[in-house]
């Protein structure tokens, strides 16, 4: 599914929903933008249902990419051990868990990166079910902080030792209110 549109400056921007076609796209961009690596697991879960995951196109260049996932409301505050409690009851509200969301540098500031936050926020609305969408953000990551707030979001609280093998591992969990 394809969608266009456009740019603060006016400049198309065209949307493609991540298949199976474009997964090596989604792999060479996050490669660039993220220190962590992700795994072939992420990658065949971003084709699953359930999930939100889009490529955005400036002049047919592949430039940015966003990835989310739906799970029960609150699994992103839960520590592990509640998570593996099988007794629990299936749940009936649920979160936008966003993974990745990040644009090349030379394309940043263009409104890439708002438009695609966007499009994640309102496929989230779409589903009455889905109460909020959440995010971890390193706690150095000044400038990708700046633009969730400027966007909405609001931070939770700091989650110590969130991220393994990059530093510093700290991060904030920050949150979009849907319902």
């Amino acid at each position: 599914m394809e969608t266009q549109q456009t740019t603060n400056g006016g400049h198309p921007v065209e949307f493609r929903k991540v298949d199976a076609a474009t997964l090596s796209k989604v792999r060479t961009l996050n490669s660039v933008l993220f220190p962590v690596r992700y795994g072939g697991a992420f990658y065949k879960g971003l084709l699953l249902p359930g999930q939100f995951s889009q490529l955005a196109f400036y002049d047919q260049v592949c430039v940015g990419t966003i990835a989310c996932r739906r799970q029960p409301l609150g699994f992103a505050d839960a520590p592990l051990n509640n998570l593996l409690d099988y007794r629990s009851p299936v749940p009936d509200s649920f979160e936008f868990y966003m993974m990745t969301l990040g644009v090349l540098a030379p394309y940043r500031r263009l409104g890439i990166g708002r438009l695609l936050l966007r499009n994640a926020i309102e496929c989230a609305a779409q589903d009455r079910n889905v109460r909020r969408l959440v995010l971890h953000v390193q706690i150095d990551n000044d400038d990708a902080l700046r633009f969730y707030h400027k966007n909405g979001f609001t931070t939770l609280r700091l989650v110590e030792r969130y991220y393994k093998n990059i530093e510093p591992p700290h991060a904030y969990l920050l949150e979009y209110r849907l319902r």
